[in-house]
């Protein structure tokens, strides 16, 4: 009889104990599945990042800073709540890097550079907002959409200047002609070394003599 009880007790115990971990894990699921849903972030299809052509590939190729942008701003658009508050820090990084470089000639000019400047403030800014639990995802949504359209209106720069192959301050702004003192002076000395043309001599006409209106007369010898 007190096996019977014993082994009772033991099955007793044994079925506590399993449903018990079962509500843990249910817990466990139940709290993952809510984080899961605070932390993930869904771009609008229309907003997302868009891939490079195969003209903007060409000219960036050898653009390490650039191609290092646009690896961070891949991985905004693939981030969560929670990890985007690096991945943004690291953006605003990675365009410090292209402010305090060259750009490639074709590209180093002010509206390019502007642009970049524009992404890195957003970028900071978001950062600052994503700290805050107050504010909803999908403000982090939006604010990572427009982030996408400055990076897309870099790119359409950089693919105007390759699809036309002029210097892109021809394409950005007349305002970069004018402060381009080495192209301007370039042209000076390549007119001065140019052959003067000399201007056809001027040939006054011939004036006719005028015609003796008296015959000379001879004096007569007496």
């Amino acid at each position: 009889m007190k096996k019977i009880i014993a082994s009772v007790l033991v099955c007793i115990t044994l079925f506590a104990c399993e449903k018990e971990q079962q509500t843990t894990r249910v817990q466990q699921t139940q709290s993952q599945e809510e984080y899961l849903a605070k932390n993930k972030l869904n771009i609008p299809r229309k907003g997302q990042l868009k891939t490079l052509t195969p003209a903007q590939k060409e000219l960036v190729q050898d653009w390490l800073e650039f191609n290092t942008v646009h690896e961070n701003m891949k991985l905004i658009n693939e981030s969560t709540r929670f990890a985007i508050i690096e991945d943004l820090g690291q953006l605003a990084n990675n365009i410090d890097e292209i402010e305090k470089k060259k750009l490639p000639k074709k590209l180093d000019v002010m509206q390019i550079r502007s642009r970049f400047l524009v992404l890195k403030t957003k970028a900071l800014k978001l950062q600052d907002d994503a700290t805050d639990d107050s504010i909803p995802n999908n403000f982090i949504e939006k604010e990572i959409v427009e982030m996408n359209k400055v990076f897309h209106a870099v790119c359409y720069q950089i693919q105007q200047a390759s699809i036309l192959d002029i210097a892109a301050e021809e394409i950005l702004g007349d305002v970069f002609k004018a402060t381009d003192s080495t192209n301007a002076e370039k042209k000076v000395s390549q007119k001065e070394q140019l052959p003067l043309k000399k201007s056809p001599k001027y040939m006054a006409p011939k004036q006719k003599s005028p015609k003796k209106a008296f015959k000379e007369v001879k004096p007569k010898n007496n």
